[in-house]
């Protein structure tokens, strides 16, 4: 996280509120399904934005017309407030990943396990990788620039006959026409390697992964990842209802809320009866 806040705000519908409720979950998305297509775009490498997901955020408290009606409704949507990374952490007990692993586990950990916010037996039994979830890292402010070589970044460097590619710039910067969102995301990044495999062929798994990527061969992994929230930052949701709501969709909310998060808070807009 390159600066600090306690809370952010996500703009959204009702449908989608029922899925985070029920499922406790938050989506991120790939960069090639943003609404900004400048998102994929980088000098050197075509699309390479379907490996880098996101989940767009704000930390405006004052609610925006502009954005309850781009990324919400008017009459049918809520904001959702959420403390700053909200995720739940998994510890990658030697017990996990056995269960998964093609080759034996030892236990030399005394008892210390990684945490990280997608379990390492999940990425071994479905064959992908993604590094920042073992960071505590992941959440970025926007910055807006109307700068050509941060809007289309090069990510590929050469050091004689070998090559690098570095995805960490990608999805930080938009253009200047989008700095009314007072941006933040959570940023992750998921390759399509397995590293479920013996230690000394994984290396040429991951070279022929790259390779892929820079000549635009390789598709990502997923459309999307679901990130599980944690429970008390869950408990603490704090959710908005649209302006202009009807009295069916305040049913719905108020329906799903009793149902699946209790203890989280309802307000009515400050723009209620303004607009």
């Amino acid at each position: 996280m390159n600066q600090c806040t306690d809370f952010l705000y996500h703009y959204t519908s009702i449908e989608t509120l029922a899925l985070i409720l029920s499922n406790r979950t938050f989506r991120l998305n790939s960069l090639d399904q943003m609404d900004d297509l400048q998102e994929k775009e980088t000098s050197d490498i075509k699309n390479i934005g379907q490996f880098c997901y996101i989940s767009s955020w704000t930390d405006d408290e004052t609610e925006s017309i502009p954005m309850w009606k781009m990324y919400s409704s008017l009459d049918s949507g809520v904001r959702i407030k959420l403390k700053a990374n909200p995720f739940k952490l998994f510890e990658n007990t030697p017990e996990s990943i056995k269960e998964v692993s093609v080759l034996p586990v030892t236990d030399e950990s005394n008892g210390v396990y990684l945490k990280s916010i997608i379990p390492i037996a999940d990425m071994m039994k479905k064959g992908y990788i993604c590094p920042a979830a073992m960071s505590n890292n992941i959440l970025h402010k926007v910055e807006y620039t109307s700068d050509p070589s941060k809007l289309y970044p090069k990510l590929v460097t050469y050091e004689g006959d070998k090559f690098s590619i570095s995805l960490g710039t990608l999805g930080i910067h938009k253009n200047i026409h989008w700095e009314f969102q007072h941006e933040w995301r959570y940023i992750l990044q998921f390759y399509p390697v397995n590293i479920n495999q013996d230690p000394n062929i994984l290396p040429t798994s991951v070279q022929i992964m790259a390779n892929k990527i820079l000549h635009g061969l390789e598709k990502q992994p997923f459309p999307f990842y679901d990130l599980q929230l944690d429970d008390v930052a869950f408990s603490e949701m704090e959710i908005t209802l649209s302006p202009k709501i009807s009295a069916g969709y305040r049913l719905i909310v108020n329906s799903l809320i009793e149902k699946y998060n209790p203890s989280a808070l309802i307000h009515n807009s400050s723009l209620l009866g303004l607009i």
